[in-house]
C-alpha cells in the first residue's frame, strides 16, 4: 500500500498560548489544522517540520503534546531555528539532533536536524557528522526511495530576505541529492509558502504554515495577510511515484 504523509510546519506556538504570533492565534491555527486532518481518510504519518514553538518553551511543546495525544498515527518532531532541541527532546522523547531513518516496505524517509551552526538570523546546517551519516545512508541502498524531511530549504526560493537565511551548507547537501537518484523529494518548512521544483530526479518541496504566510518573493519581509493556514499532504507510491497538494484552510 502507498505511504500517506502529512506535513505541518512552522506552528510557532507562544510560551503563552494568549499571546499571538504575527497577529494570529497560533494554537487556534494549529487546532484548525488538526481539525481538518481528523476528517482525511488515511494517515500513515504525521511530519512536524520545525519551529514549532517560537521562542522553545516546555509549556508550548507541553500543549503540542497534548493536541497530538489523541491522533491514532505516530508524529514525528523536527527541530528549527526558533526551537530548543534540548527542550523538545525532554518532551516530546525524540532524538531530534540526530540523523533518524524510518524504513518502510517500498520507501525510506531521512529526517534531518539542520539547526547545526546558527547564524543568529535564522538560518542553520547539517552538521558535518551528519552530513557523512547521511552519505553512508545513502550508499549503502540505492534502490529504495527516498523522502527527506528538514527544517530550512536548500533551493532558494526567490526573497532575497530568506534567501540569507536558507541552509547554510546547502551546496554540499544540494549535490549529494543530485548524486543519489533514489532520493525522489527533499521537504521542509522554514519559508511560511508554497514552493515546489524539481531538479534532477528529487522535488524540492516547500508548505506553508500552520500560523502565517509570508509573501513570496520579496526583497524585506512581509506576511501575506489574508491566507489562513496551511499543510501539505504527501502520497508515495509502492513504484516511487509521489503525489502531493496543499491544503490551505480559511483566516479564522
Amino acid at each position: 500500500m502507498s505511504l500517506c504523509i502529512a506535513q505541518i510546519t512552522d506552528c510557532h506556538l507562544q510560551a503563552d498560548a494568549l499571546n499571538p504570533y504575527k497577529g494570529v492565534d497560533a494554537d487556534a491555527h494549529l487546532d484548525q489544522c488538526l481539525s481538518w486532518l481528523n476528517s482525511y481518510a488515511q494517515v500513515d504519518l504525521l511530519m512536524l517540520t520545525g519551529d514549532l514553538s517560537h521562542f522553545g518553551s516546555e509549556s508550548a511543546y507541553r500543549r503540542l503534546q497534548q493536541k497530538l495525544s489523541g491522533l491514532a498515527y505516530p508524529c514525528i518532531w523536527l527541530a528549527g531555528n526558533h526551537d530548543s532541541c534540548e527542550m523538545m527532546q525532554q518532551v516530546s522523547g525524540e532524538l531530534v539532533q540526530q540523523l533518524r531513518v524510518f524504513d518502510y516496505e517500498h520507501w525510506r524517509l531521512l529526517v534531518l536536524n539542520t539547526t547545526d551552526q546558527p547564524d543568529g538570523m535564522g538560518g542553520g546546517s547539517v552538521a558535518a557528522t551528519q552530513m557523512e551519516q547521511l552519505k553512508l545512508v545513502l550508499e549503502n541502498d540505492a534502490v529504495t526511495p527516498v523522502c527527506v524531511f528538514m527544517h530550512h530549504n536548500s533551493v532558494p526560493v526567490n526573497s532575497l530576505w530568506q534567501d540569507n537565511i536558507m541552509l547554510g551548507n546547502a551546496a554540499q547537501f544540494n549535490a549529494l541529492v543530485a548524486a543519489n537518484p533514489q532520493v525522489k523529494a527533499v521537504v521542509c518548512g522554514h519559508v511560511h509558502q508554497q514552493f515546489d521544483q524539481l531538479i534532477g530526479s528529487a522535488r524540492f518541496l516547500a508548505t506553508p504554515s500552520s500560523a502565517v504566510q509570508f509573501t513570496c518573493e520579496q526583497r524585506e519581509f512581509k506576511v501575506q495577510t489574508e491566507l489562513g493556514p496551511g499543510l501539505r499532504m504527501l502520497t508515495l507510491e509502492n513504484d516511487g511515484q509521489i503525489y502531493t497538494k496543499v491544503k490551505r484552510l480559511a483566516k479564522v
